[in-house]
C-alpha cells in the first residue's frame, strides 16, 4: 500500500516558513521536507532568540516549533520552551506574526503535552519523527479549513474545539472570548 498524499494540494512556493528546532537533524529534515513540497524559503533557527528575530525581521507565513526550543528565563526565572515562545508571540498583541499557523513538534505527545500545545495557541501537534505525508496533509489542513481564532486575556489562537459532536458543534464555554478574524487563512493565501 503506498502514501498518498491530499487530492487537494496547495502551492507553497510563496509561503515563507520558519522551522525552530534546536536539533540540526531535526532542522534538516523539515526543511528537505517543505522544499519537497514545493517551498523556496524556509528560514532557521536554533533558540528562541533566534526565532523572535526571524519572524519580525522576514516574511514568515507559517511556523515549525520544537516544543524543547530554549528560551531566556520568564518572570518565575524556569527556562522557557517552545511552548512558552508560541504563547508569548499569540499573547502579543502588536505582533506582526500573531494569527500565523503554529505548529509544535515534540518527542513524544502524551496526552498533557498535546493538552498544553493547543493552550498555547499551536494549531497542531507533531510527535517526532514526523512522517512526509502528515506534515504535508497538516499543512494542507491547516491552509483548506483554517479554523476561527478566539481572543481573551488568556488565550489567542485558532479554536480549540475543534472536533463537532453529534449535535452539530459543541456550545461556547466561555463568556468573555471574541471570535477574531486576525487569524483567518484561506486556501487562497496559500497558493
Amino acid at each position: 500500500m503506498a502514501l498518498k498524499f491530499a487530492e487537494d494540494s496547495v502551492n507553497l512556493s510563496e509561503v515563507g516558513f520558519l522551522v525552530a528546532d534546536p536539533s540540526d537533524l531535526y532542522r534538516e529534515l523539515f526543511r528537505r521536507l517543505l522544499f519537497g513540497f514545493g517551498a523556496k524559503t524556509v528560514h532557521e533557527a536554533t533558540n528562541a532568540q533566534t526565532a523572535a528575530r526571524l519572524l519580525t525581521d522576514r516574511e514568515v507565513d507559517f511556523m515549525i516549533c520544537a516544543v524543547d526550543l530554549a528560551g531566556p528565563a520568564n518572570k518565575d526565572r524556569r527556562a522557557s520552551n517552545g511552548l512558552d515562545f508560541v504563547r508569548a508571540i499569540r499573547l502579543d498583541t502588536k505582533h506582526p506574526r500573531r494569527a500565523i499557523p503554529m505548529v509544535i513538534t515534540m518527542g513524544t505527545a502524551r496526552r498533557i503535552s498535546v493538552g498544553q500545545a493547543r493552550d498555547c495557541g499551536a494549531n497542531f501537534v507533531l510527535s517526532k519523527p514526523v512522517a512526509p505525508v502528515v506534515l504535508y496533509d497538516r499543512i494542507n489542513w491547516i491552509a483548506r479549513k483554517p479554523r476561527p481564532f478566539w481572543d481573551s486575556a488568556t488565550y489567542f489562537g485558532p479554536d480549540r474545539r475543534f472536533r463537532e459532536d453529534e449535535r452539530g458543534g459543541t456550545p461556547k464555554r466561555r463568556q468573555g472570548d471574541t471570535e477574531s478574524t486576525d487569524g483567518d487563512l484561506e486556501a487562497d493565501d496559500a497558493e
